[in-house]
This record gives structure tokens, C-alpha cells and sequence, in this order.
């Protein structure tokens, strides 16, 4: 493992650790998802910030918004890493408001679609890229009815926010999903492989190209990790990798090792979907310590404005939205881990982690 891979995964379990110990009843994956964030960084998670935060956000959204709900430790880490919170919070609500009108109920892909938007400084853009987003979505929608829905929003948003065409996106996406479902035959399902388009439709190059490069990093995690249901959201996040020019074999290397040192860190269950997750935040990491070598980062219109380390930090976002997000909210429904925001309630929650967290 690479210096750069280990400081990544130790950062990572450092800050995963300090917001589950004191953010004690969100999902567990958002804590994951979190610590992401503060990694994609390069900065430990701050709780203290996080809490302020968490008043912040609580003073500018009603109890029952979307801004609370699935996406909260998400929002929270990017406020913290904000220089303003307050400013922050109130971007983030004008640029859903925008994505948001002629919708009825909150939708969490929005409130992180909206953290895009504003992370890259595209506020004052904000009506022309929302424009061109739903552009996108109208094409994908009338090409492909059944695999389209709300988890397609955010990547489209960074769709919207490049400089290709809309008939150059669509082009790259159908490319691209007719080569792997009907000439190479991959057996990841629709909705993974409209992910991966949308990841690899982000930059310029053959599609193919970039595809064969994650069938091959693919193939050879399969002949290493034979307990793993392969296919989801461990196919699509290799599509962070295809933008280096490392052996396959190299790169493979460094996602077994971070993923063997985030088994021994025990942050992750041991039935299958765990084990998935895991593997897929190796990955993740993986992409992360290549800095300017992942595909994503490389993308023209992050790099100019921002650098390195923001770009780092937008993708843990994009990564939250495109892998990490879909299992919180498939999980809803399961009654776990549930948190009331209100009166009372909250003010008893408050307490009982402080109680804890300083035994």
C-alpha cells in the first residue's frame, strides 16, 4: 500500500470512528459517507464544527425538510468545511428551490445535487445549469423510462455543469450502455451501468476506451474477491479510475489492501452487503489517493476553479450521492437508526449522546 493510500484509510477510520461515537442515532452509512467528505479533504472530521453546524442547519430548515433527513451528516460535513455555515445552508436552499419547483415532496438527491452546485461556485450559473440538467434528464427519461428516476439527478447536475453538449453526453451514455450490455456482455444490471455512463460521460476520451479499462480493473477484483455479489455499486465506482495511466494490475493491488486494512478496522459488518460497501469505499479511497489521476477529478471545470484538494472533496461528495445515498434510503423503510429532530424529543437525544460520549 502506497503512503498516500494508508494516510487515507487511517484518516478515514478516524473520522468514520469520532461521528458515529457522537452522532449516535444516524444511519451508520452516513457516518461512513461523512468521513468521506472530510477525507476527500484531506482534513480529520471537526465535531465540534459539525455540531454548530447541526444548530445552524436546525435554525434554517423546517423540522421535517429534507435538509434533515437522509442527507444530514453529509450536509453537516460540508458546512463544517464550509468558511461559512450560515452561507453555505442558504445557498444550498435558494439552488434546491431552483431544482426542487414543479416537485411536491422533498427529494434528498436534490438537497445533494444542490451541495454541488454550490460547491463549485456555480450559484450565479445556477438557473442556465439547472436548465441544461433538465434537459439531460428529458432525454434519458424518453430513452430509457424504467432506469431513469431520482438517483440519476446529481451526476446529471455535474453533467450540466461541464462544457460538453447535451448531444454529446447522450451520445458518450447510449455508447457506452449498448458496449457493455450487448458487446461485452456485462452482467451488472441497468441501473449500474447508466451510473458508470454517466461517471465516464463526465470526460472527454473514447468511451470505449474507458469502458474496456473498467471491465478490465473489474475481471481482475473478480478473480480476488470471490465472496462478493458482484455487480451495483462496486462495478460503477471503478469508473473513478479510469482516468490514470497505472497498470490495472497496480491499481487493483492498492483496492485489495485498502479494503483488507478496512476489514481490520471493523467499521463494516461481515454479511455480504457489508462486505460490499466495503469494497466499494476501497475503491473509493483508492481513487482518492491518486489525486489528479482519477477520471473525475481530471474534469477540466473542477480542476481550474478549485485545485486539488476541493476537487478531492467534490468527488467524496459525488460518491456519496451515486453509491452511498441509494443504500441509506433503500434502508428507510427498515425503521433503523431513526432520529426525531423536534421539541422535546431532540433536546432528550442531545442529552443522552452527550451522556455517553463524556463517560
Amino acid at each position: 500500500m502506497t503512503d498516500t493510500l494508508r494516510n487515507k484509510c487511517e484518516l478515514f477510520e478516524r473520522s468514520r470512528t469520532a461521528i458515529s461515537r457522537n452522532f449516535l442515532f444516524e444511519k451508520s452509512l452516513m457516518s461512513t459517507a461523512a468521513a468521506l467528505i472530510f477525507t476527500g479533504a484531506d482534513r480529520e472530521a471537526d465535531i465540534d464544527r459539525m455540531k454548530e453546524c447541526r444548530s445552524i442547519l436546525n435554525k434554517h430548515t423546517g423540522v421535517f425538510s429534507g435538509y434533515r433527513d437522509n442527507v444530514k451528516l453529509a450536509l453537516l460535513g460540508e458546512m463544517a468545511l464550509s468558511d461559512d455555515a450560515e452561507q453555505y445552508i442558504e445557498d444550498v436552499k435558494a439552488v434546491y428551490q431552483k431544482l426542487h419547483k414543479g416537485h411536491f415532496r422533498d427529494n434528498s438527491y436534490m438537497v445533494l445535487a444542490a451541495m454541488l452546485l454550490c460547491g463549485l461556485g456555480r450559484l450565479n450559473t445556477a438557473d442556465e445549469v439547472i436548465a441544461k440538467h433538465n434537459e439531460i434528464m428529458q432525454r434519458l427519461e424518453k430513452l430509457h423510462p424504467f432506469i431513469t428516476n431520482k438517483e440519476d439527478i446529481s451526476y446529471v447536475i455535474l453533467l450540466a455543469l461541464s462544457d460538453r453538449t447535451v448531444d454529446d453526453i447522450v451520445d458518450d451514455m447510449e455508447t457506452c450502455l449498448e458496449y457493455l450490455k450487448k458487446t461485452c456482455k456485462i452482467g451488472a444490471g441497468s441501473d449500474s451501468i447508466q451510473g458508470l455512463s454517466e461517471m465516464l460521460a463526465l470526460t472527454d476520451g473514447d468511451i470505449k476506451e474507458k469502458c474496456d479499462r473498467v471491465i478490465r480493473l473489474y475481471d481482475l477484483l473478480k478473480e480476488n474477491k470471490k465472496d462478493i455479489i458482484w455487480g451495483g455499486t462496486v462495478f460503477s465506482s471503478l469508473g473513478m479510475l479510469t482516468g490514470t495511466d497505472e497498470e490495472p494490475e497496480v491499481i487493483v493491488n492498492d483496492i485489495l489492501e485498502a479494503d483488507e486494512y478496512l476489514k481490520g478496522c471493523r467499521l463494516f459488518g461481515k454479511d455480504a452487503e457489508d462486505k460490499n460497501q466495503r469494497l466499494m469505499f476501497a475503491e473509493l479511497l483508492t481513487a482518492s489517493s491518486r489525486r489528479t489521476d482519477a477520471a473525475i477529478v481530471n474534469n477540466a471545470f473542477i480542476n481550474s476553479a478549485f485545485g486539488i484538494i476541493k476537487a478531492q472533496q467534490i468527488v467524496a461528495v459525488i460518491t456519496v450521492i451515486s453509491n452511498v445515498l441509494p443504500a441509506v434510503l433503500s434502508a428507510v423503510s427498515d425503521g433503523d437508526s431513526k432520529e426525531t429532530d423536534s421539541g422535546d424529543s431532540q433536546a432528550e437525544q442531545q442529552n443522552t449522546e452527550n451522556d455517553i460520549v463524556n463517560k
